[in-house]
């Protein structure tokens, strides 16, 4: 069974915007998308292009769902396990947005704080992983909070083109340097995920030497 993530998304986020301006919202229009995901075919997915689209699509409509089906109003820790509930069910699996942005699109990368890695060894969910991780998704999640990257909506067809303006835009007002006082102000999302960056942003060489000055992290909900 087909499923239009994009349409997902964008249908997520018109409702999230009704429910914040306290106007009718139809959570059901969401609620019946979420019940044909549960006969999705996640094998069809055969690249990474269809991957990266669909589950930053899927990501980023379901952090939004959230939000409005428990109510929240002030930030996502209002629900303590708003990042590790597997409530999303596709096709035999149940889900969680960490599976989908640390098991599947980071390749099961590294976590900060010294978590674990999101898949253990024998999880079967390890066959859903892109072949290779695009750091680019960083630009592309949106976990429905203030300092987050806004949401756009992906497509397989164009998917590098669309991670490239997502790049370009965040990081054009949240990675700051400041060559005089040899500074880089810049969002968390640089220092948390430093790793996945390769060469680029912090770890580039020319900044070795620069004070690196985290921009808080704002959790409201937006």
């Amino acid at each position: 069974m087909s499923f239009d993530h994009a349409a997902f998304s964008r249908s997520s986020k018109v409702i999230l915007n009704d429910y914040l301006a306290s106007e009718s919202y139809a959570i059901e229009l969401l609620e019946k998308s979420l019940r044909t995901l549960e006969f999705f075919a996640l094998d069809s997915l055969k690249n990474d292009a269809q991957k990266l689209a669909f589950w930053i699509n899927v990501y980023n409509g379901f952090t939004n769902y959230q939000i409005v089906k428990n109510s929240l109003s002030k930030s996502v820790f209002e629900k303590t396990d708003f990042f590790t509930d597997r409530a999303l069910k596709i096709g035999e699996l149940d889900l969680s947005l960490d599976d989908i942005e640390h098991g599947i699109l980071r390749r099961n990368g590294e976590r900060k704080n010294g978590k674990p890695k999101q898949f253990l060894a024998d999880d079967l969910r390890h066959e859903l992983m892109v072949d290779e991780m695009d750091y680019r998704v960083h630009f592309a999640l949106n976990c429905g909070s203030i300092s987050c990257p806004p949401i756009a909506y992906y497509s397989a067809a164009k998917i590098d083109a669309e991670l490239g303006l997502a790049e370009q835009n965040f990081s054009a007002s949240e990675f700051e340097i400041n060559d005089e006082k040899k500074e880089v102000i810049c969002s968390s999302i640089f220092i948390w995920y430093r790793k996945d960056f390769g060469n680029r942003y912090l770890n580039d060489p020319n900044l070795s030497q620069y004070k690196i000055i985290e921009r808080p992290y704002i959790w409201k909900i937006q």
